[in-house]
């Protein structure tokens, strides 16, 4: 009954707005038109406006993204870079230590085996790397190199089994043999009477014609008797992680085969 008076009452109301409409001037129908018109048409004006705001964020936020990832790019490539320049500053002042040329390079390979030994660096002849060129970082020695061709050098690890060298312990300045049996450790043989304890450092001694005097090679970490009454064996923690090489340093040092010829004889 209410439903039915509302539709009595409707077609009432829109059939004296007929009457009106026919009489009113013309300007004043197209008034009325227009806005029927836009009161049925606005839902749908809302809709697609709506979608083409919705568009425009995510077309927007597309493009804030793109924005984003690419500072994110630039701001790794600047602190790379700033790493970088902090490593070869502290390599100006590391090398006054020495009179020799240095090449810096990067290492782009590893050993297939089980144990990290040797590592291949992108320098060689054609930027004056040869064989038995000491190879070190800002921490400390690496090794040397083992073999290079015109643009790649193969360098083996402190850790190869191959690989001896002469150290001297920093505060006593006793000189030992260092080496690794195992392929991770180092371990050193130093004179019982030197009194070496836990915690000092050994250094490259100079001995040999390889290396010069004084590179960082690692510290003291157990003492152990050996075989030999009068030495001990030490095990030595290298100062450079090499499982973590990105850059080395390779030293334009000729071996000085004369001294080792010397005491061969």
């Amino acid at each position: 009954m209410f439903s039915q008076k509302h539709g009595i009452v409707a077609f009432a109301f829109f059939l004296l707005l007929g009457i009106l409409m026919r009489q009113a001037p013309e300007a004043t129908q197209k008034s009325v038109i227009s806005a029927a018109l836009a009161s049925v048409f606005y839902p749908a004006q809302m809709v697609i406006s709506s979608v083409d705001e919705f568009r425009s964020v995510a077309h927007e936020n597309e493009m804030l993204k793109e924005e984003n990832a690419r500072l994110r790019q630039e701001t790794y490539y600047a602190s790379e870079a700033l790493q970088e320049l902090a490593r070869l500053h502290a390599l100006v002042r590391f090398d006054d230590k020495w009179d020799y040329p240095i090449v810096t390079a990067r290492v782009v390979g590893h050993n297939p085996g089980r144990f990290l030994t040797t590592l291949v660096i992108n320098r060689g002849t054609s930027r004056g790397v040869k064989e038995d060129m000491p190879v070190f970082s800002m921490n400390g020695l690496v090794g040397k190199v083992s073999k290079a061709t015109l643009t790649h050098s193969r360098v083996q690890l402190l850790v190869d089994p191959n690989l001896k060298l002469s150290v001297l312990e920093r505060r006593t300045r006793v000189v030992g043999f260092l080496e690794s049996v195992d392929g991770r450790t180092l371990s050193a043989m130093i004179p019982t009477h030197a009194g070496v304890k836990v915690g000092d450092t050994l250094i490259t001694s100079g001995l040999g014609g390889i290396f010069p005097k004084g590179i960082p090679v690692g510290t003291v970490t157990q003492i152990r008797p050996s075989d030999l009454e009068v030495m001990q064996l030490m095990d030595v923690m290298p100062f450079q992680e090499f499982s973590s090489l990105e850059e080395v340093f390779v030293m334009g040092k000729e071996p000085e085969w004369v001294v080792q010829e010397l005491l061969d004889e």
